[in-house]
This record gives structure tokens, C-alpha cells and sequence, in this order.
């Protein structure tokens, strides 16, 4: 299954504004840009309370930095072409996972995750691959490798289809083996917190939650179980029409299992 890096669920959405006051045919260009993020969890057992810095150069994003971790992103001209994730111990950054993105005609072709990186494995001890697709249709379709670390051979283990709506992801397919999960989003019409930073657009599902809106409404069905799961999200938005606070429920509707909060 595809693993992200950056977000772990986690970056979904972190902030801060930056306002320009440059206008362009009479419109004042909006580069309001994540900077701080505070993730908070009704108990221990659901997870961790956090905090993400993210500083920028212009509309690139430079790094992300936690108390114990820190991820620096390598862009090539406007494309983001690798974010490496570095564990801070006793004050030192050791490396432990990288992502690496290759291009083809401007839109993503393949995606490379190496975790537990290390001396004995410098290309990492895991290795997944993604192969991306674009279709006349407008869809994207991907297949996911696992690649062996000594042989470098790959594995096929899983494929999907993702299809988009007004730089939207509005349905995913995942497919592995004989199962099949659907997941079908539904968004507000109010601003993502991320959409303004450069090359993100390109990275397709690889960002949980990204997209031009917020998604409020998640409906997951699968092979073994029909009977569709159901989650909801709640935002609170600022002037702006970003949001200020993200609530997250379970499939019930009435269980918390996560907030957000944003600094703009």
C-alpha cells in the first residue's frame, strides 16, 4: 500500500498566511502558504498530539520540522523532484526515508519511497515504486512495485484508478489480489489550505486531503464489506475561507478521532 511521506496522515494541512500585494488583471494574487499546524487527539490511545513548522522559499516549500523529524523538499525548476525525511536525535539529523518524483510531459510518471535508509542499506531496506498512467479520459491510472533492496527486481502488488473534478479527487479505486476498496470524496467549496503551494497539484494522491476545496465527506466501500463506512469532516473557516479548525469523526459520526487547528 502506498505510504506517505511527508504527510503520514499527518501534513495534511498546516498554517500560516503570507498576502502579496501584487495584483494581476485587477485580482489580488492570493499566496497565502501553510506555516503552522497542531494536530490533537481526544486521547493517547488515537494518537499524539503535534506541532509542524513549514518554511518556504517564495510558493516552495522548503522543509517541515517536528520536534523529533524534519523533511527538506528538492525542487527542479517548478517540480518538486524529492522530500527526504530526517530523524532528530541528540540534535543530530540522521536519514531515514526519501521520496523521489520523475515527470513526464509536465505531469507525474513514477514515485519512489525508501524507508530505514542506512549504511548497510543506503537505498533504503523497503522500496516501493509507483508507476502513474494519465488517460485520454481524464483519469489517472498507477501500479504499485514492491522492489527487493539486494536485487533490485519488482514485484507487482497493488493498482488503482484516480479520477478528478475541478482539481478534486472525487473517487479512488484500490485494487489488491481479489479485493477492491472505493473511496468516494465529497468537498465544501472553500479554499484547501495547501493549494497554494507550488508543485504540490503534480503529486496527485500522494498528499492526503489536498486538493482545490476541503473534503467534508468520505464514503469507503470494499469487496468484503459493501455496506458503505461513512466519515465526515467539520471545518471553521476565517475570512479568508480558509479553515481555522478541522474536526474529523469516525465512521459512526460522532466519535472525534482527530482536530486540527490552524495559525494563519
Amino acid at each position: 500500500m502506498k505510504k506517505q511521506l511527508w504527510l503520514f496522515g499527518v501534513l495534511a494541512l498546516l498554517l500560516t498566511a503570507c498576502s502579496s500585494d501584487e495584483k494581476s488583471s485587477s485580482e489580488e494574487i492570493d499566496s497565502t502558504l501553510p506555516k503552522n499546524i497542531s494536530y490533537i487527539y481526544p486521547s493517547p490511545e488515537l494518537g499524539t498530539n503535534s506541532k509542524t513548522t513549514a518554511s518556504y522559499n517564495g510558493n516552495k516549500i522548503v522543509s517541515l520540522l517536528k520536534d523529533d523529524s524534519k523533511t527538506v523538499f528538492t525542487y527542479d525548476g517548478d517540480v518538486i523532484v524529492k522530500q527526504e525525511e530526517f530523524d532528530i536525535e541528540n540534535g543530530k539529523e540522521i536519514k531515514n526515508e526519501e521520496v523521489s518524483y520523475s515527470y513526464e510531459n509536465g505531469k507525474l510518471k513514477t514515485r519512489v519511497f525508501r524507508e530505514r535508509i542506512s549504511a548497510e542499506y543506503p537505498d533504503g531496506y523497503f522500496i516501493e515504486k509507483v508507476v502513474y498512467t494519465h488517460n485520454s479520459n481524464g483519469t489517472v491510472s498507477y501500479i504499485n512495485y514492491t522492489v527487493d533492496n539486494v536485487k533490485k527486481t519488482e514485484s507487482k502488488d497493488g493498482e488503482g484508478t484516480l479520477t478528478y473534478k475541478d482539481g478534486n479527487l472525487i473517487k479512488e479505486e484500490q485494487k489488491s489480489g481479489s479485493s477492491t476498496a472505493t473511496l468516494v470524496f465529497e468537498y465544501d467549496s472553500k479554499k484547501n489550505p495547501l493549494k497554494n503551494i507550488l508543485g504540490f497539484n503534480l503529486l496527485l494522491n500522494e498528499i492526503d486531503g489536498f486538493g482545490t476545496n476541503n473534503i467534508v465527506k468520505t464514503t469507503r466501500t470494499t469487496t468484503e464489506f459493501p455496506n458503505p463506512s461513512v466519515y465526515l469532516t467539520t471545518y471553521i473557516y476565517n475570512e479568508a475561507s480558509y479553515p481555522t479548525r478541522h474536526t474529523s469523526f469516525d465512521g459512526g459520526g460522532k466519535n472525534i478521532e482527530y482536530e486540527i487547528e490552524y495559525a494563519y
